[in-house]
């Protein structure tokens, strides 16, 4: 989609109305929010990590939500938003080493995406290169009983990637918010 497209979109689009009239930076908060509300994820957290956390819209709805939630984000952009339970690392993830934190999370967050080529089958396989590589480190990072929760672009990797998340998890979710 072109710039001057993606513009006029977002000036109509309600979500972003709505998002700009809350505070909350982004309206892929709306969407975090749609899961919690069906999926009651964020208010039993404690501890967690969110990769492509920036700008922070994020963040923002898990502490609406849970307001004692400590949050470890991690994205190669800034976040533009602040506060004292976000630790954030400005790195891209794959060059973390998880053996170093002294923590591991009960919810585990990606929003993750890759600048898009405009070719969807590319842009779909980019994008699960991120899960899969997130999946890889579930283990090491992760409490007993914990929860995932990914975008996805829709593509020809989908099953394999929910078959992946079946060995890990007992229960696995395809749902698609607004």
């Amino acid at each position: 989609m072109k710039s001057k497209q993606w513009l006029n979109r977002q000036k109509k689009d309600p979500f972003v109305i709505k998002a700009q009239k809350k505070g909350y930076l982004t309206r892929a908060s709306f969407k975090l929010l749609e899961i919690e509300k069906k999926y009651k994820l964020i208010c039993k957290s404690n501890e967690i990590i969110e990769f492509g956390s920036a700008p922070g819209g994020w963040c923002q709805a898990i502490l609406d939500i849970n307001e004692n939630a400590l949050i470890t984000a991690i994205d190669v952009q800034d976040m533009k938003f602040n506060h004292k339970n976000v630790t954030f690392h400005k790195n891209d993830f794959l060059n973390i080493n998880y053996n170093n934190f002294e923590k591991k999370f009960d919810l585990l967050l990606s929003d993750i995406a890759p600048n898009t080529t405009g070719h969807k089958s590319t842009d779909h396989l980019r994008i699960c290169s991120y899960i899969y590589d997130i999946i890889d480190i579930i283990d090491l990072i992760s409490n007993k009983g914990s929860s995932f929760i990914t975008k996805i672009w829709k593509g020809v990797e989908e099953k394999a990637i929910i078959k992946k998340l079946k060995s890990k998890y007992q229960d696995v979710y395809y749902f698609k918010p607004i």
